[in-house]
């Protein structure tokens, strides 16, 4: 009796000590995000859960912002890249009904496109086929169908030899779009409405372009050069024709609590979703919105968020809440102020060159020097100053963490890192 008495006294301080833990945690999150929104940092939905409990559902908004920039607990985001979740979901359900395997090359479906025979689909989905991550010149389109945007992917070179190398593709997945539509019975619109929109009891998800109206929609914002919080152009939120989906936090909730519930597609089928370590993270951007949809099978705990502001640290945000639940080392948002430091001509002119981003290649940026200012110009020519911070770290804004860092390379000239709303982002030295 007496090991059984300690038996039950040991689960129990087990269950007292998870319970602490999830109300520290409670009031970490909500700290944080607080933080954030206060600094303008952050408007939109949080849903964070561990081991079934929910951390924190909330809606944060900037306060004095413009007032179509509130948002609330029904409110509906342009997600962009964390609809990916839902391609890679419509692929492994076609699996599962026979209509195609992982394993087919690309030229079964597309038989005249360009190494076709040697890209699988599996490659396609997991950011291995070699693709580019943006079709060229893509920002020059408004919109594009599906057939059109399949056609300019065929004019894009190999980055390496599928199957060998990761490489984010946004190329890819249009392309996974175009094969849903043509190994489905009805379309691509009707699989997605039917598997994904239907079934798991979306009340407020689907492709933007296609939607007349949107119930509760969020308008998306940014920050202009005077750092006055601004709606982003019309175009930017209509870009593309597929793809294009838009979403709510309860919608997406009950995404990850019923994906691997084997109701709508079989478990194991439904574990491929994830990586080798049990992790589903996918983050979404484009001018006005970020989105955010972090499920780890590990640990029981799902992150999701959803702004319609896009001036967001998201990498920075994303690493601290993460850290913040497995208690480990975080940091509370603050208030950044840069001073800018004094630097010789003739350390700044070796970083003077043209570079292009590690991750898109067609995006080229380059460095000038003009009395004494550093200014970085986009591939449209636009021209921006940049301050020193250091000698080698540089500053557009001094109020927000975002940056460049030059870096001296084994051949005696300098790399440049670009740090952009959080994310870090390497580039090679083109001349």
């Amino acid at each position: 009796m007496r090991y059984l008495s300690f038996f039950f006294i040991f689960i129990f301080t087990i269950h007292l000590q998870a319970q602490k833990n999830s109300e520290k945690h409670k009031k970490e999150l909500n700290r944080y995000f607080t933080a954030l929104t206060d600094l303008k940092k952050f408007n939109g939905n949080v849903l964070v859960t561990q081991n079934g409990k929910v951390l924190l559902d909330q809606t944060y908004n900037i306060s004095n912002g413009p007032a179509a920039l509130r948002v609330n607990k029904n409110s509906a985001f342009i997600i962009a890249s964390v609809s990916k979740v839902f391609i890679k979901y419509a692929i492994l359900k076609l699996e599962e009904q026979g209509k195609l395997k992982l394993s087919d090359k690309l030229s079964t479906i597309i038989p005249d496109f360009p190494d076709g025979n040697k890209i699988s689909i599996e490659n396609l989905l997991y950011h291995q086929s070699g693709l580019p991550r943006e079709i060229r010149d893509y920002d020059k389109y408004e919109n594009l169908s599906l057939e059109k945007t399949v056609e300019l992917a065929k004019k894009e070179s190999l980055q390496f030899e599928p199957g060998k190398q990761n490489l984010y593709s946004n190329v890819g997945y249009f392309i996974l779009h175009y094969i849903i539509a043509r190994s489905s019975d009805k379309g691509y619109q009707e699989f997605i409405n039917k598997e994904i929109i239907k079934k798991y009891q979306f009340k407020n998800t689907g492709e933007f372009n296609n939607t007349g109206a949107v119930s509760s929609f969020a308008y998306g914002f940014t920050q202009d050069d005077n750092a006055k919080t601004v709606p982003v152009s019309k175009t930017s939120i209509n870009r593309f024709e597929t793809g294009n989906y838009y979403s709510t936090i309860d919608d997406l909730y009950a995404f990850s609590k019923n994906l691997l519930s084997g109701k709508n597609i079989k478990k194991e089928q439904a574990l491929k979703i994830f990586g080798k370590d049990s992790l589903l993270v996918q983050a979404g951007g484009r001018p006005g919105y970020r989105a955010y949809y972090y499920q780890n099978l590990k640990t029981k705990t799902t992150f999701i968020f959803t702004a319609n502001f896009d001036d967001i640290p998201i990498q920075k945000v994303t690493e601290d809440v993460i850290n913040l639940l497995q208690d480990k080392p975080y940091t509370i948002p603050q208030k950044i102020n840069k001073k800018q430091v004094a630097v010789s001509d003739d350390i700044l002119k070796h970083y003077t060159g043209k570079f292009a981003l590690d991750v898109d290649k067609s995006q080229e940026f380059t460095i000038s020097l003009k009395n004494n200012i550093l200014y970085i110009a986009d591939k449209s020519g636009e021209k921006t100053k940049i301050y020193p911070e250091s000698e080698t770290s540089f500053f557009d804004n001094p109020e927000s963490a975002d940056g460049y860092q030059f870096t001296k390379q084994p051949d005696g000239k300098y790399g440049l890192t670009i740090i952009s709303t959080g994310i870090t982002l390497k580039t090679t030295r083109l001349e």
